[in-house]
Order: structure tokens, then C-alpha cells, then sequence
């Protein structure tokens, strides 16, 4: 197995920037210059579930709950819910249920975010769309993808509805990313619950790798 450690590269490698390009969307797109389709990549030196709880330390507001919902196995996501101290309600049930969890987040007006975790079969990622995106948009409520595998166009499967994506590697169990939509992301700037889980510090370090050229967003 290859051994990546980010800090002695300098860079991200390459190949690892392509993977997580190829993961979110089939569009040819140069790793230097994904950050002008108007999200950001933020790679992490632990395993994926660490890189979650940054997430969730960083974007969920404290006065505000999550749902969490998929088939799988939930743990990793209930678990970094409890350690922060943030509400959650778990929605273990397929997608033919989905109607429950429309019912319930209409009545639910504390709810900010569903994270959504998806497992080596992403297979119902579409039907999970169809159903939430209403929600997602009458009720201004933010989308995380939590994947435990990896996935497969995950931005295109999804029509643009994922505001924040984790995952990692198989082969390099001690590496993930996120990518998150940067008018999101900038939001988060000293929100996080712990200096040792923040989202926006994670990123601001990794922009020094990008240097001062930067161009405008693609439309």
C-alpha cells in the first residue's frame, strides 16, 4: 500500500485531487482549478469520521438540530452528534420511507441540516434527492454526505443539492477530505465548537498551497 503523508508532500498529490474530482462530478476539471466551480477541497491527515466531526463542529449552529438518515450504519454521525452536544434525530429506514422523514422535518422548524450517510451502495442517492429537495429548499435546510466508500458523481447524481461531501480512501485509512460550497463554508469562520474541529482554519491553511492567482468562478 502507498503511504501519503500531506505535510512532508507539500501539495496534495495529484492522483488523490483527480479521485476526489472523479467522486463529485464527470466534468474534466483541472485539481488547481476546482475551487472556480464554487466549491472547496479540504484534505484531512485522519481518518474520516475525525474529518466529520470538524464538519459538524463547524456548520451546525447551537441552537439548531440535524437529522441523520440512511440504511447503514449510523454510528459514526449520531456519535460525533453526541460528542459535540447537538440534537439529532435518526432516520434508519429505506427510501420507500421517506415520506415519514418529509413529514417530520416539515413540523420541525430547529432543523439545519440533514447529513445523509451512504455506504458502499449508493444505489437510492437519486430516490433520496427526489424526495429531500423540496425540503432542502422551502426549508433552507443544508445537505451533508457522509460516504463510507466512495462514490460515484456524486455533485451530478444529486443536481447540485450537496452542500457538504466527506469520504476518503479505502487504501489510506488515516486521510479523507470534504468539499464544501465555499459561500457556505465562509460562513463558518469561528463557529466552531472546538479549536481542534474547525472547519474554516482547516481550509485557510490548505489555501496557502494555492497561491495568489486566483480567476473568477465559472458559470
Amino acid at each position: 500500500m502507498s503511504v501519503v503523508d500531506f505535510s512532508k508532500e507539500g501539495r496534495i498529490p495529484e492522483h488523490l485531487n483527480q479521485s476526489v474530482i472523479n467522486m463529485w462530478t464527470h466534468m474534466p476539471i483541472h485539481p488547481e482549478q476546482f475551487y472556480r466551480t464554487g466549491f472547496e477541497t479540504i484534505f484531512f491527515e485522519t481518518n474520516r469520521n475525525l474529518a466529520l466531526r470538524c464538519v459538524l463542529s463547524s456548520v451546525v449552529p447551537a441552537e439548531k438540530e440535524i437529522i441523520v438518515a440512511g440504511t447503514g450504519n449510523l454510528s459514526a454521525v449520531t456519535e460525533a452528534a453526541s460528542f459535540f452536544d447537538i440534537p439529532h434525530i435518526v432516520f434508519h429506514s429505506p427510501v420507500e420511507e421517506l415520506t415519514l422523514m418529509e413529514t417530520l422535518v416539515s413540523v420541525q422548524i430547529n432543523v439545519s441540516h440533514i447529513v445523509l450517510v451512504m455506504d458502499g451502495d449508493d444505489s437510492d442517492i437519486d430516490q433520496y434527492i427526489r424526495h429531500l429537495r423540496p425540503l432542502l429548499d422551502v426549508k433552507k435546510i443544508e445537505l451533508i454526505i457522509y460516504c463510507t466508500s466512495s462514490v460515484d458523481k456524486i455533485h451530478d447524481r444529486t443536481n447540485g443539492a450537496v452542500d457538504y461531501f466527506i469520504g476518503g480512501w479505502d487504501e489510506l485509512p488515516d486521510k479523507s477530505f470534504a468539499v464544501a460550497r465555499r459561500n457556505r463554508l465562509v460562513q463558518t469562520e469561528g463557529n466552531s465548537r472546538s479549536s481542534d474541529f474547525d472547519l474554516y482554519a482547516s481550509w485557510q491553511w490548505r489555501l496557502k498551497e494555492r497561491g495568489a492567482n486566483i480567476l473568477p468562478m465559472e458559470m
